[in-house]
């Protein structure tokens, strides 16, 4: 192993994925924050059903999107060990990672994106360090990390991106790549961010994949044009396809095992996966001469307003337009973040949209009526809730199912 690799604590979780002393055991990486007995019940969950299915040698992670009404129902993934190596090794062939390289790890272990991290560098005898402060994302303390620490490759979350460009930070000359995932990136943001130097490469994955299996090429970091998001090209550990309806399919040596999840009832366990691909819940389309993909939205993001059909993920891009419209064309504090639109069922229309607002009224009127500008008439905002916070996860992806609840 190269010298500058730092040594991973024998007794450590993560560890115990390359032993080969436990290289049949199973692990589960659950958040630390979750009350004791949540916590014991999906340890208990994933134990059962590693027993049921005779699995050895798999990791269980809790899906970063689940929508379970309670912690408890939360959905598991299996992902075996050698999925989540062939994953980091495919990163790493991409990116042409090496024992030069050092990672600022700003993502935790629970979820497939900072465990992914861990991975490709003890496969590429690259280092990592720590960019939290105190446990928790701090832009300010990960920019002087970057710094002192000469990093040259890190993985954010878009909310993280924004974090960056709002303070008009401006990339270190080390940083070589900083992968963008967790999230659909917003191409205001992207530009933004390009223009600070910020190596930013979007990327498409899910814990059902051990993190992504497209990305922006290295090649799109060079290009004299910044005003649209990159192609996403398949890593080559991957496959795709779409299927009838236009959801992507996807073949890969990283695919889970199973799913587990406790019902009030029962616990129930199954293989999503059909002749070996896993259909997902995206809409995208594939180029298969030049293995790019682009995704058009999640099929729960469809929706019909008075019989016509509506993207959620066309409107929240128009929303991001308003906001920066609004704003004077730049990040402003943290408007973004203190806005989102979501769907509403109308007894009229079937559905409506609303717009949900931590702002001032006057602000976020404004920024509703500078989007009806950019819209058809019945994708308008036809209501504005006020509330104290919008919901997040741990990664900034809006909790939906927390918000509706709200409402």
């Amino acid at each position: 192993m190269a010298s500058n690799q730092e040594p991973i604590d024998k007794n450590s979780e993560i560890n115990k994925i390359f032993s080969a002393e436990f290289e049949t055991e199973n692990l589960v990486f659950l958040n630390p924050r979750l009350n004791q007995d949540d916590h014991q019940s999906l340890i208990d969950l994933a134990e059962s059903v590693s027993k049921i299915r005779n699995l050895k040698g798999h990791v269980w992670i809790a899906t970063s999107g689940s929508t379970a009404e309670s912690i408890k129902s939360t959905k598991l993934v299996a992902l075996s060990k050698s999925a989540l190596m062939a994953s980091a090794q495919a990163v790493n062939e991409f990116f042409k990672i090496s024992e030069m390289d050092i990672w600022a790890q700003v993502l935790p272990h629970f979820h497939v994106g900072g465990l992914g991290i861990e991975i490709r560098a003890y496969l590429s005898h690259s280092k990592v360090v720590h960019a939290l402060k105190n446990g928790k994302w701090n832009p300010t303390h990960f920019y002087q990390t970057l710094i002192n620490h000469k990093v040259t490759l890190s993985a954010l979350v878009p909310t993280q991106v924004y974090d960056l460009v709002a303070l008009k930070l401006s990339a270190p000359s080390s940083l070589r790549v900083m992968i963008v995932g967790g999230g659909a990136m917003d191409e205001s943001l992207y530009r933004q961010a390009r223009a600070l130097g910020w190596p930013v490469l979007p990327s498409y994955g899910m814990t059902e994949t051990c993190s992504q299996i497209a990305t922006a090429s290295l090649e799109s970091l060079i290009a004299t044009k910044m005003l649209e998001l990159p192609d996403l090209f398949l890593l080559p550990h991957s496959d795709v396809k779409t299927s009838e309806t236009g959801l992507l399919k996807i073949k890969a040596t990283s695919l889970l095992t199973c799913y587990a999840q406790r019902s009030a009832t029962d616990l129930h366990h199954w293989d999503p996966k059909n002749e070996g691909w896993f259909t997902t819940e995206d809409h995208g389309e594939f180029n298969p001469i030049q293995r790019s993909i682009m995704i058009v939205g999640r099929d729960s993001e469809y929706i019909k307003i008075g019989g016509e059909g509506c993207n959620l993920a066309s409107l929240r891009s128009h929303l991001s337009r308003a906001i920066l419209e609004v704003a004077g064309q730049e990040v402003k504090e943290k408007w973004p973040l203190q806005l989102c639109l979501i769907d509403m069922p109308s007894e009229r229309l079937g559905a409506e949209i609303h717009l949900v607002s931590t702002l001032k009224q006057d602000i976020a009127e404004s920024v509703a009526d500078k989007y009806s500008e950019f819209v058809l008439p019945y994708e308008k905002i036809r209501k504005i809730h006020f509330v104290d916070e919008i919901p997040r996860t741990e990664l900034g992806k809006i909790q939906w199912n927390l918000i509706r609840r709200k409402l």
